[in-house]
């Protein structure tokens, strides 16, 4: 008697698990994509600096630190926002074989929110000691949440795209069966960007009284995609 109870129990678990796997086994797969555009509000501009003469006399590159030094804590730059990069200069050999004069330069990174800033603290400093401006890479301080955002926002667009094409053949979707998101994609923006104006560029840059972003070494948006691939079952 036992034995015949396990076996009719047994047949009904089989008979419940084809059932179940009969339901399921038609699918559908998709993929959602979601994407936005922000404006960076992290900037990394690198600044190089470098001994110059005036007046038959060299101006010390300790004198150039303090003015742009000045002008960062002026503009209300955190002190952690500006950071020495590099110091350089000709070799002290060269320098001994030819007796060539010794012009040494320096590179600060600075971190600032918008364009216009370091405008405000390169238009306090002597453009002659500016030997380069550079945009190293630019992000966003809300990146992560925007990430998560739309790793979201792709989701429910695949939900929805599987939706609409099941309706299309009078089929309804059912459940989740996977989900494989992507990683974020930055397109046209973050550390892929990098521009360098030169000392006479600057100059004449700095003149007109123009921004940044009215200049032609003005960067772009930081355009961001996440891409969800799922699976449903059909009911």
């Amino acid at each position: 008697m036992k034995k015949l109870i396990t076996s009719i129990i047994f047949i009904c678990a089989l008979t419940s698990v084809f059932a179940q796997t009969s339901v399921y086994q038609k699918t559908i797969a998709v993929t959602g994509t979601a994407e936005m555009e922000v404006v960076p509000d992290e900037i990394y501009f690198r600044v190089v600096l470098k001994e110059y003469q005036k007046d038959k006399n060299k101006v010390l590159l300790e004198k150039l630190e303090k003015e742009l030094t000045q002008a960062v804590v002026a503009s209300g730059i955190a002190k952690e926002d500006f950071t020495v990069e590099q110091i350089s200069g000709y070799s002290w050999s060269r320098k001994k074989k030819d007796d060539a004069e010794l012009y040494n330069s320096k590179s600060f990174i600075i971190k600032v929110s918008t364009p216009g800033k370091i405008d405000e603290i390169l238009n306090k400093v002597n453009a002659e000691s500016i030997y380069s401006v550079e945009i190293r890479n630019y992000s966003h301080s809300k990146i992560e949440e925007y990430k998560k955002q739309l790793k979201i926002e792709a989701i429910k667009a695949a939900k929805a795209k599987a939706t609409y094409l099941l309706e299309a053949i009078n089929e309804k979707i059912g459940p989740a069966l996977e989900v494989n998101d992507r990683n974020a994609e930055y397109i046209g923006g973050f550390e892929m960007f990098n521009t360098q104006v030169s000392n006479n560029e600057y100059r004449q840059y700095g003149s007109t009284g123009s921004s940044y972003e009215d200049n032609s070494t003005g960067f772009q948006k930081i355009k961001l995609q996440f891409q969800v691939n799922a699976t449903f079952a059909i009911q």
